[in-house]
């Protein structure tokens, strides 16, 4: 199995937080190059967005606008773990 498709949703969110200023569902849909004919916006935000609205309930991301999160300390903490 290829390492990059071996991480979790969450480590993959937490890796784009690392390198933008904020994140939002296209940041993620560029970023992680998935086609809008391979994953409709219902099943990407089913998916990918709704991790990042629970990791901004468990304080990795913070919530900065509606579809817009920011990493925080504790999630560089985490990812660098």
């Amino acid at each position: 199995m290829n390492k990059r498709n071996s991480k979790t949703w969450s480590e993959r969110i937490l890796n784009a937080a690392s390198k933008e200023e904020s994140i939002t569902m296209g940041t993620l849909r560029s970023r992680f190059r998935i086609p809008r004919t391979e994953m409709d916006n219902v099943s990407f935000s089913g998916t990918i967005m709704r991790t990042a609205r629970l990791m901004a309930e468990t304080k990795l991301l913070k919530r900065t606008a509606a579809g817009e999160f920011k990493i925080t300390k504790k999630g560089l903490k985490a990812l660098n773990a």
